[in-house]
This record gives structure tokens, sequence and C-alpha cells, in this order.
């Protein structure tokens, strides 16, 4: 499961105590206090490393999420501005994934900010998911999907795809994301995150939403 697209569990005794399934995750205590030593961008930005490299193992999907409480917990201050709300993003995911919904929907609330309408709308879409409120659901996608891109959208994704050398975002963001859960919406998060429906249901055509 690709994470881009964000519960403090962990005590931290100089640097970090064991961190979930520690040693099938790779996270020994040099290691976690490694990652937990990193700049915001090693640790979120680098889709190779930092979280990632952990939760791309299997089974490790908690691991990583309490692996980012505690770099929550203890770069609260270094985190630059309006970041912290990307990592409890990540975390929401990564709970979800792991089948912990009230912690995940509780990380997810923690992203909406205020004036963020693209945001708040993905945000609402997956905690209805997580919900199992179809109605709920139909209505954040419609907001999502509704929304004008912003006035400098077209330079931010062209920024992103020459940062990070992925292609670029299309508009409205996450809306591919959240067809994706309507598809697959009675399967668990992981793989209706991924597009995988067990039971090879048609895309769901949720109805169509005027402007708010």
């Amino acid at each position: 499961m690709k994470y881009i697209g964000l519960l403090v569990i962990v005590a931290l005794v100089s640097g970090c105590q064991a961190i979930g399934n520690a040693p099938a995750c790779g996270l020994s205590h040099p290691r976690a206090d490694e990652l937990l030593s990193l700049s915001f961008e090693q640790f979120d930005q680098d889709f190779q490393g930092g979280w990632r490299a952990v939760a791309e193992q299997e089974g490790c999907e908690a691991s990583a999420a309490e692996l980012i409480g505690a770099y929550v917990h203890k770069n609260r201050e270094k985190v630059p501005t309006g970041r912290l709300s990307t990592l409890k993003w990540h975390q929401g995911q990564l709970l979800a994934a792991s089948g912990k919904n009230r912690e995940a929907i509780k990380a997810f609330k923690a992203t909406k900010p205020q004036g963020d309408d693209a945001q708040n709308y993905y945000a609402d879409a997956t905690i209805a998911f997580l919900r199992r409120d179809r109605a709920a659901f139909d209505q954040a996608r419609a907001g999502l999907a509704a929304l004008p891109p912003p006035k400098n959208w077209e330079k931010a994704a062209a920024d992103f795809e020459k940062r990070f050398n992925r292609p670029r975002p299309v508009w409205p963001m996450n809306l591919d994301v959240v067809d994706r859960l309507g598809t697959c919406f009675d399967q668990p998060y992981s793989k209706a995150y991924a597009g995988h429906c067990a039971n090879g249901a048609p895309p769901h055509t949720p109805p169509t939403a005027h402007k708010p």
C-alpha cells in the first residue's frame, strides 16, 4: 500500500522504547532513534525512507503509526508550520490500514483546518467510509468534486512533479482516492485505498452535486 498521499502510544526514554512489532519491522532501539532524529522532510517526504520504510513491510502499519506518534511527541516544535496535520493524516491512514478505525478517525479529525475545503471534504469522506456512512460519504465526495482549483494550482502541481519525480496531481486532489473508497465501500481501508475490491463490485456512481 503506497501512502501519500498521517495518539502517541510510545513512551520516550532517551529516544524511544520498543515500538509495536519492533523486531519484525526492523525497529531496534538504534534504528528507532535514528528515524526519530530525521528532519521532517526526511521522515515524511522521502518516499523510500522515513516512516514509509517501516510501513511498506507487511504487517507493520501499526508500528509505523506508533513511530509517527513518537516523532510528533519528540519533534513537535521542529515540524514546519502546518505540517503536523500531514503527519497526523499519514498516522490516520496507517491506523485505518491496521484496522484501528476509532483511533484513525481521531487522527483524521485533527487534520481539518479552517478554510481548506479540499482537505476537509477528503477527511469527511474518509471518516464516513470508516463509519460505513454512505450518505455522509456521498455528500463529502460531491463537495470535493465541485471545488474549483486554486489560482496557483498549475504551478503547485508542476513543482510537485519536479520535486518528487512523480506524476503531477490532478484536481480535485484525492478525488481518485475517494472514488476508490466508494467503489470498495464495504472492504477494509487498505484494500479500498488500493482499489482492490474482493467482491469485484462495479464502481459506485454518487449523485451529482452542486457547488456549495
